[in-house]
């Protein structure tokens, strides 16, 4: 029996995707998150108006999420365009502008402290050519699609200790 698999489109792959980088638990289900949706043949990643390798927004975007016991995101608007973008398995450019609230294992006052992130971010997300479908009978799932182009603006508003006043003389 031949079952087709439905992919999704390019902007409802990028808000899984991204969903489960914000959410992941794990340094192992971040590591595959992140490899899920950043390729390794990635050609730019800008973040708050610096380029910077791939290795360094991934740190980066870990170091969000300090002591994190959960997390959520809400997408606020996307916007895609691409001739095949909205199809099944499309390709494109996404624009995201998204809100991810992040619960820490740090606790005040018997109260997990909240940290509210707020970013737009534009892929450009194409097939990898350097990854291959798995070959075995019955095919399986395969989305080989990766992101290839990444400009990032992000406002984390974690809370900042409030130094003493000091006494003016």
């Amino acid at each position: 029996m031949n079952k087709n698999i439905v992919l999704p489109s390019a902007d409802t792959w990028a808000q899984q995707r991204l969903s489960a980088l914000i959410q992941a638990s794990s340094q192992e289900d971040f590591n595959s998150a992140f490899d899920l949706f950043i390729s390794h043949d990635v050609k730019e990643i800008v973040s708050n108006g610096d380029k910077i390798s791939r290795e360094e927004y991934k740190q980066k975007f870990r170091s969000q999420v300090f002591d994190e016991r959960v997390a959520t995101v809400a997408f606020a608007g996307t916007v895609v365009s691409g001739k095949d973008a909205l199809l099944s398995g499309g390709t494109g450019n996404i624009g995201m502008f998204y809100t991810a609230k992040y619960f820490e294992g740090i606790l005040i006052h018997a109260a997990p402290v909240e940290v509210d992130a707020k970013s737009s971010i534009n892929l450009v997300v194409k097939h990898d050519p350097s990854l291959k479908a798995p070959s075995f009978p019955g095919g399986g799932f395969f989305d080989g699609r990766r992101v290839f182009k990444l400009n990032q603006v992000l406002v984390d508003a974690r809370p900042t200790e409030v130094a003493p006043a000091t006494a003016q003389t």
